[in-house]
C-alpha cells in the first residue's frame, strides 16, 4: 500500500478515536506498518490526539529517537488542552527539551504554553512562567508576530490580577506594531472581565476611530456591559449586525437583565433567524417577568416553526409556573418534553419535581421522579425538599436513608433541606442528629441557614433559651434571619422578655423589617401590654422606613 494512502488511513482512525484504547489499536497499526515513530505527520497527530492520557502522550515522544520541532509543538497543543498543574510541569520539559535539541524555534511552540497559562489565571507558577515566556518571545525576535502579541495579551488579560494584568495587557497592546481585530477584541474583553466597563466602551470607541470592522465579538462583549442599551442597539442596527443571531442574543439578555421585555421582544421579532438559543433567551425573559401565558405561546410558536425544544426552553417557565401555580400550565409543558423526546436528565427532572410539589401535587412529582434514569444529588436533593414543603417529614427521613443506601453524597443543600423539614415536623432530636451527621459524617460545614433551621426547630418547640444560647455562640452571631424566626417563636409562646432581648439585637444589627414591630407588638398583646404596644408604635414612627412590607395577595387557578 502506498505510503501517502495508509498515512490518510491513520490519521482518519486517529479523527475518529473515542476513548484510549482505540489509540492503542492505531498505534499498534502504525508500528507494524513503520510509521511510527519514523513519519513525522501520523506521529503528530497520534500525540496529538485529545484521547491520549498524559503519561502515554509522554511516553509516546520519549520514544521518538529524534523528535523534530513538529513533534514538540503537537505534544504542547496536545498538553494546552488540559490545564492541571501536571500539564504545566510537562509542557516545561518540553519546551525545555526544544531549545536543547533544535538549532531554532518558532512562533509555533510558544502559543500553547501561554494559552496553557492563561487557562490557569489562579496559579502562581502559571503566571510566572507566562512572563518567562514572554521574555522568550523578545529574545527570539518573535515579538512584531500578530498572533503571539494576542496570545500574550489574552495571557496578561487573565492572569495577574484584574488591575496589573490589564495594565500589563494595554502597555503590550499599545507596543504592538501591527493589530489584527482578534488584538483588539481580547483588551476589550480582559476590561470587561475585570469589571472596567468604561475602559472597554472607550477602547470599542477607538477600535472605529482606527477604521477596524467591528466584529461580531466585539459587540456581543460591549453589549454584555450593559452599557446604555438603547445606544448599543441603534449601532447595532447601523453596522448591520442586529440580525445575527449571536448579536440578538446578547441583546436580548440585555434587555431582560433590564426588566424591558417589550424591547426584548422587538429585538427577537427583528431577528433574520430565530433559532434555539434566541427562543430559549426569551422564553426565559418572560417565565422570569411572570408572564407564563406569553411563554407557553412562545413555545407553541417555536414548535410550529420547526425548532425542537430543549430542557433549557421548558426548565425556566417551569420554574415559573411552581411560584405561581400554574398547574395547567405545567401539565401541559411535561407532555411537550414528552412529545418531543426530551431526555429526563437532571435540570428537567428536578424542575418538573419542583413545580408539582409547589403545586401541591407530591404523587406525580414521585413519578417523575421515578423516570428519571440518573438520579444524582440535586434530584434526591429536590424530593426531600418538595416532601418538607409538603409536611411530610416522616418521610423525608426514610428518603434520605434511601438515598444514603443508593450511595448518594448528601451536600450542603440538602441537609437545608432535612433540618427545614424537621424544623416544620416538630422533630427536635432527629433535627440535631442531622447537623451532628452533616459534620461529623461528611465533614461539611454549617452555614448561616443551617443554623437558622436549628434555631426555628428550637423555637417553633418551645425550647426558646436553647434557641438564643445557640444564634449567640455563634462567631457571626447569626443573621437578621436566624434572629426573627427566633422572635417569631417568642410571639407563639408569650416570652415577652426575650422577645424584647431580641429585638434590640435586630436593633443593633440596622437589620430592620417592618414584621419585627408587628412580632413584638402581638408578643406584648397575649399578655394584654398595651402600653408597650404604644411605646413600640411610637418607636416605629420615630424609624425612617426604606423597605415598606408589601401587601399580601392569593391567586386560584381553576380548571375547567
Amino acid at each position: 500500500m502506498p505510503l501517502l494512502r495508509r498515512e490518510r488511513q491513520i490519521a482518519a482512525l486517529l479523527k475518529s478515536a473515542s476513548r484510549a484504547g482505540d489509540l492503542l489499536q492505531v498505534h499498534a497499526a502504525m508500528l507494524k506498518s513503520s510509521l511510527f515513530p519514523h513519519h513525522a505527520f501520523p506521529t503528530a497527530r497520534l500525540l496529538a490526539s485529545p484521547q491520549a492520557p498524559l503519561p502515554y502522550a509522554l511516553s509516546l515522544f520519549a520514544a521518538i529517537p529524534s523528535p523534530t520541532l513538529f513533534h514538540h509543538t503537537a505534544l504542547l497543543r496536545a498538553l494546552s488542552a488540559s490545564p492541571s498543574a501536571e500539564s504545566l510541569d510537562a509542557s516545561l520539559s518540553v519546551l525545555a527539551s526544544a531549545r536543547t535539541r533544535l538549532p531554532a524555534l518558532d512562533e509555533f511552540a510558544f502559543q500553547p504554553l501561554l494559552a496553557l497559562c492563561a487557562k490557569r489565571p489562579d496559579d502562581d507558577a502559571a503566571a510566572s512562567l507566562g512572563r518567562q515566556l514572554h521574555a522568550l518571545v523578545v529574545r527570539y525576535g518573535f515579538s512584531g508576530v500578530v498572533s503571539l502579541g494576542n496570545a500574550l495579551c489574552h495571557f496578561y488579560c487573565r492572569c495577574g490580577g484584574s488591575d496589573v494584568g490589564m495594565v500589563d495587557a494595554r502597555r503590550l497592546f499599545d507596543e504592538m506594531l501591527e493589530r489584527d481585530v482578534l488584538s483588539w477584541n481580547t483588551v476589550i474583553g480582559g476590561y470587561v472581565r475585570a469589571g472596567e466597563v468604561t475602559k472597554a466602551v472607550e477602547m470599542f470607541s477607538e477600535m472605529r476611530c482606527c477604521g477596524v470592522v467591528v466584529s461580531v465579538t466585539a459587540l456581543v462583549t460591549v453589549i454584555g456591559c450593559g452599557w446604555q442599551p438603547e445606544s448599543v442597539h441603534g449601532f447595532s442596527l447601523k453596522v448591520g449586525l442586529c440580525s445575527d443571531a449571536k448579536v440578538a442574543a446578547a441583546m436580548l439578555g440585555m434587555y431582560m437583565r433590564k426588566m424591558s421585555v417589550e424591547c426584548a421582544r422587538k429585538v427577537f421579532d427583528d431577528a433574520a433567524r430565530r433559532d434555539m438559543v434566541l427562543y430559549n433567551c426569551m422564553v426565559d425573559g418572560y417565565a422570569k417577568a411572570g408572564q407564563i401565558e406569553e411563554a407557553m405561546a412562545l413555545v407553541d410558536r417555536m414548535r410550529l416553526e420547526g425548532v425542537r425544544p430543549s430542557s433549557g426552553t421548558l426548565v425556566g417557565v417551569l420554574s415559573a409556573c411552581g411560584v405561581s401555580g400554574a398547574i395547567s400550565a405545567g401539565r401541559c409543558l411535561h407532555d411537550i418534553a414528552l412529545e418531543a423526546g426530551i431526555e429526563l436528565g437532571t435540570s428537567l427532572g428536578t424542575a418538573l419535581m419542583d413545580m408539582y410539589f409547589k403545586c401541591g401535587y407530591p404523587g406525580e412529582a414521585v413519578a417523575v421522579f421515578n423516570m428519571m434514569q440518573d438520579r444524582d444529588v440535586k434530584a434526591w436533593t429536590a424530593m426531600i425538599m418538595g416532601f418538607g414543603v409538603n409536611g411530610r417529614a416522616g418521610e423525608v427521613i426514610s428518603l434520605f436513608r434511601t438515598m444514603e443506601e443508593d450511595g448518594v453524597v448528601p451536600n450542603e443543600v440538602t441537609f437545608l433541606a432535612m433540618l427545614n423539614a424537621c424544623s416544620h415536623g416538630g422533630l427536635v432530636s432527629e433535627g440535631k442528629k442531622f447537623m451532628e451527621s452533616m459534620v461529623l459524617q461528611y465533614g461539611l460545614f454549617p452555614n448561616t441557614g443551617h443554623y437558622g433551621c436549628i434555631i426555628d426547630l428550637l423555637g417553633r418547640a418551645g425550647r426558646l433559651d436553647e434557641a438564643y444560647d445557640l444564634i449567640a455562640s455563634l462567631s457571626s452571631h447569626g443573621d437578621g434571619t436566624a434572629w426573627r424566626a427566633l422572635l417569631a417563636a417568642c410571639r407563639v409562646h408569650g416570652n415577652v422578655k426575650l422577645g424584647r432581648m431580641v429585638q434590640a439585637q435586630l436593633d443593633n444589627m440596622g437589620d430592620y423589617h417592618p414584621s419585627d414591630a408587628i412580632l413584638l407588638s402581638n408578643t406584648y398583646a397575649l399578655e394584654s401590654r398595651w402600653d408597650e404596644i404604644a411605646r413600640v408604635r411610637d418607636s416605629e414612627e420615630q424609624k425612617i422606613v426604606k423597605d415598606k412590607k408589601e401587601a399580601g395577595c392569593s391567586s386560584l387557578e381553576v380548571s375547567w
